[in-house]
């Protein structure tokens, strides 16, 4: 059970609030758009803060291991990140807060707690995310962008498409099969296995991201990770605009899948403070004992 919460904690957080809402509406056809005019509307779009305060109630299902729970996430931007999640009893089951270097949580289902550097820990758990990347999903940004990579614009199904220059046959190594509710990934031919085996590195990281075509905010993204035979897919709806300043979408549909995992959290977020000032408690209480890796 630890693995299964220290995940979601991990992976599966976004943020939004109440607010005016947004209707979306797709379009079936759009005029074509530079690489260079997306990245500008990108940038306009940009979150600038420096904190915030979120609740959230949320539904998960990881490997068909279903749980609903709610919880409350605070951010200084680029320096920490504190959570709470709590079952809808009230009771406390998760507390973590990460920095850029360090991670510490208390699972206070199994009685037991971390503290130490972020890359132990994801080698014991095989989870590959830092700060920035976690960052990014608490406040629905596009996870990984950097406007100095190579893109390719288009469109696709009502939205613009960002999306990374990769060989075509890498970006067709990797099949994302739907289901019901998660999802499954092919696993590598022999052929691509044998082209990993002698390189490595961003070739082999495949970003797409969807952008809606009246006010260009993010719609949906998928990064997938070929040689970690891992994705992650993000859809966003029901935007709000807070204090005319901030935009959040108020639903998210997180969808992940790897060789052993797959999983859906379906967030819906009710209130939002930017710029308070936050504080961010963590007491483990002596009767815990180290984590440890689970089989």
């Amino acid at each position: 059970m630890t693995k299964f919460f220290l995940y979601i904690a991990l992976i599966v957080i976004s943020l939004s609030s109440c607010a005016k809402k947004t209707q979306i509406e797709k379009v079936e056809k759009l005029p074509g758009k530079s690489v260079k005019y997306l990245q500008t509307k990108v940038e306009e779009n940009k979150l600038n803060f420096e904190s915030l305060s979120a609740r959230f109630n949320a539904r998960t299902n990881f490997n068909n291991e279903k749980l609903s729970f709610k919880g409350i996430v605070k951010i200084k931007a680029d320096s920490i990140i504190w959570l709470s999640m709590t079952k809808l009893g009230g009771v406390e089951i998760v507390r973590l807060i990460l920095t850029q270097d360090s991670i510490k949580f208390i699972n206070k289902w199994d009685k037991e707690y971390y503290m130490g550097p972020i890359e132990k820990l994801n080698n014991i758990e095989s989870i590959e995310l830092g700060f920035s990347q976690i960052q990014e999903m608490l406040i629905g940004a596009m996870i990984d962008y950097n406007p100095e990579d190579k893109f390719n614009s288009g469109n696709d199904d009502g939205t613009y498409l960002l999306s990374s220059r990769n060989k075509a046959k890498v970006k067709k190594s990797l099949t994302i099969i739907e289901g019901d509710s998660l999802m499954e990934i092919s696993k590598l031919d022999e052929k691509m296995q044998k082209l990993l085996d002698k390189n490595s590195g961003e070739d082999f990281v495949v970003k797409n991201y969807y952008l809606l075509p009246d006010n260009y905010y993010l719609a949906r993204q998928t990064i997938s990770l070929i040689e970690l035979q891992q994705v992650i897919d993000i859809n966003y709806s029901e935007y709000a605009i807070i204090d005319d300043a901030y935009v959040f979408a108020l639903e998210q549909v997180i969808r992940i899948a790897s060789n052993e995992k797959s999983g859906r959290v379906d967030l819906s977020y009710s209130s939002i403070e930017f710029n308070v000032d936050n504080v961010y408690p963590f007491k483990i209480s002596s009767k815990y004992e180290p984590f440890k890796k689970r089989k």
